[in-house]
């Protein structure tokens, strides 16, 4: 992995989610806002745990870019212990917060995923990644990392990543794109906004830019969803790809799922032994 393009990814995500951008963030999180996909990320959640319990009493769950708590929480409920790391100080006040009663169930880490990865001798039943694998510029090497850390059986679980957008079919792409800008046109700096936009339609990312690094799956056709998938089948692991519809818009986000429209992926891969 590329440590410097890494580093500036970190460190403007830390901008990104400072005090203000953690009180914005359920409204601009669909996975947050929405109780159908709330729903279809628990039910998956339940799943990946209850084959963890088949294989010990107490599963290990390492939930990386934990923010706020929307994986933590479910997977202490579920009987889990719980290791949180993120490297915004404001989300995981947020997530100690929310989860404070579960006492040693639960360590909180507030590091980059890079140092994580690098512990020596720490293995886990379950490692999940909600809404993160599009903020982390070589997210492939990422989740290779990852997997290492996994007992047998173990598990690798992502929810609330873009599929790859040269993958979606033009209406869909179309259908999308008129979803977002239908809630960011609510959410000023409409003019910023949408010169960002065309800019990085046309291929231009700037790497000053806190919006192009905090968001970098915008410069990079989103996240492929069929290479990930592809890499856990090569170290034989069983991956399946969970698809479905997102967006912020509350509107779009009925008439986007009752189309059957999908354009965002969860991803659940287990080793095979």
């Amino acid at each position: 992995m590329d440590e410097r393009v890494s580093r500036i990814a970190a460190l403007a995500n830390i901008a990104a989610f400072d005090e203000a951008g953690t009180r914005r963030y359920a409204d601009a999180a669909p996975h947050v806002k929405h109780e159908s996909l709330r729903m279809l990320y628990g039910d998956l959640v339940v799943q990946v745990l209850d084959v963890a319990k088949r294989y010990t009493a107490t599963p290990k769950v390492l939930d990386l870019g934990a923010g706020e708590g929307s994986v933590t929480l479910p997977s202490l409920e579920l009987g889990a212990k719980v290791v949180a790391v993120d490297i915004s100080p404001s989300q995981l006040e947020a997530l100690r917060r929310r989860c404070e009663r579960f006492g040693d169930r639960l360590e909180v880490r507030c590091e980059s995923i890079s140092d994580t990865l690098k512990r020596p001798d720490e293995t886990y039943d379950v490692i999940i990644v909600n809404s993160f694998l599009h903020h982390v510029p070589d997210y492939l090497t990422m989740i290779r990392e990852a997997s290492e850390k996994l007992a047998p059986h173990g598990q690798f679980f992502s929810f609330q990543d873009p599929m790859r957008y040269d993958t979606l079919g033009r209406g869909t792409l179309l259908f999308s794109n008129v979803a977002y800008l239908s809630w960011r046109v609510f959410n000023g700096d409409i003019i910023g906004g949408f010169k960002r936009r065309v800019r990085r339609a046309r291929g231009i990312y700037l790497e000053e830019s806190l919006y192009d690094n905090a968001e970098y799956h915008i410069t990079r056709n989103g996240v492929d969803q069929e290479a990930i998938c592809r890499m856990f089948r090569e170290r034989d692991f069983d991956c399946r790809i969970i698809p479905y519809f997102s967006t912020q818009n509350t509107f779009f986000q009925f008439l986007g799922s009752a189309l059957h429209i999908k354009n965002q992926f969860g991803v659940i891969a287990q080793k095979r032994q």
